[in-house]
């Protein structure tokens, strides 16, 4: 696993994060990123297994996208999602800004330093550029 420079068992973000939702102007459309977590918990998975239910569940689905396999689970804590798409930031309605999506793509990872790194290589993004949903032009219902 690649060495990590956040890994709280207690919370999932970095504290100088400010958000989890981002947007980006790339020439005449723009992109929004969203960046979810999902608590990975050992004996849950465990529980899964034993009833059958693993294939099925979130967990699953989560683990088996991850760029790289779990090697040391004692030092995973949350699994990372990052959904980004393009849409009209002019749309304020929610339903027609959801109409609007387009070439949606989702990454997942096992630290939120190796979710950090990637957005960065592949889209120019840093730390300081995730906010507040009511920051970014993605209406709220």
């Amino acid at each position: 696993m690649a060495k990590t420079t956040y890994n709280n068992p207690y919370h999932p973000y970095p504290y100088e994060m400010r958000g989890q939702f981002a947007e980006k102007q790339e020439k005449d459309k723009t992109r929004f990123f969203e960046i979810d977590s999902y608590k990975y918990d050992k004996e849950k998975i465990k529980r899964l297994k034993e009833n059958d239910l693993f294939e099925s569940s979130y967990a699953a689905m989560c683990i088996e996208q991850l760029n790289s396999p779990i090697t040391d689970s004692d030092n995973v804590f949350y699994l990372y999602k990052i959904a980004t798409y393009y849409a009209d930031p002019n749309q304020d309605d929610p339903e027609l800004f959801n109409e609007s999506t387009y070439c949606h793509e989702r990454y997942y990872f096992q630290n939120i330093d190796e979710l950090l790194e990637f957005a960065n290589h592949k889209w120019g993004l840093v730390l300081s550029d995730f906010v507040q949903k009511h920051k970014t032009h993605i209406p709220s219902y």
